[in-house]
């Protein structure tokens, strides 16, 4: 059960309803991580903020969202997980694809070099050392793209705390049971190989 009550546009507080009418035009409807987070306006514009300027940035469709499935995954957010496999799917992602960037996983060299750089920011809150900032350097990442990842990284653990606070409730189609990826030769300990 949610702990803090998700609020509809009429019920919100006066600044919260203009950014929830954008974010009904944008979705179709308020998702519940939004109307929760609409309580305090300041959150919620903080949060839209963030998306705002990243919608904006060089790493957007499934880098992005591959980005946000791995920090998910790791912070063990299933609303995240699940609002993300749907936008991944619209940015083209398959399935399989959104299970294997939760698992820190991608066939394509950049998306990968992201996953890991990703996975390391979260893991030490971004206190890389100089060889492992290097490697993401090596690996063809820009110094545009390492800055972005961090922030992609902070807007999820942002999210993500957001619904462990709250208990959100999963508005998503649930995302794919990671252990049933079927896709053999994966690292996370299923049963597929």
């Amino acid at each position: 059960m949610q702990r803090i009550e998700k609020l509809t546009i009429d019920a919100a507080p006066e600044e919260s309803k203009p950014v929830m009418e954008n974010i009904k035009s944008a979705f179709g409807k308020v998702p519940n991580i939004f109307a929760t987070t609409a309580n305090s306006p300041a959150a919620l514009k903080a949060l839209m903020g963030i998306f705002g300027a990243l919608g904006n940035g060089v790493l957007k469709g499934k880098p992005h969202e591959a980005i946000a499935l791995r920090v998910g995954e790791m912070n063990g957010c299933k609303y995240c997980t699940a609002a993300h496999t749907a936008k991944a799917k619209m940015a083209g992602a398959t399935v399989e694809e959104t299970i294997d960037f939760r698992k820190g996983i991608s066939s394509d060299a950049k998306i990968q070099a992201l996953l890991e750089l990703a996975s390391l920011i979260n893991i030490k809150r971004g206190a890389l050392s100089d060889s492992e900032l290097e490697d993401a350097r090596g690996a063809g990442l820009s110094d545009e793209e390492i800055l972005e990842t961090l922030a992609i990284v902070i807007c999820n653990i942002f999210t993500n705390t957001i619904n462990a606070l709250v208990k959100t409730e999963v508005d998503f189609p649930a995302a794919p049971d990671i252990n049933q990826c079927g896709s053999g030769g994966c690292n996370c300990g299923c049963s597929c190989h």
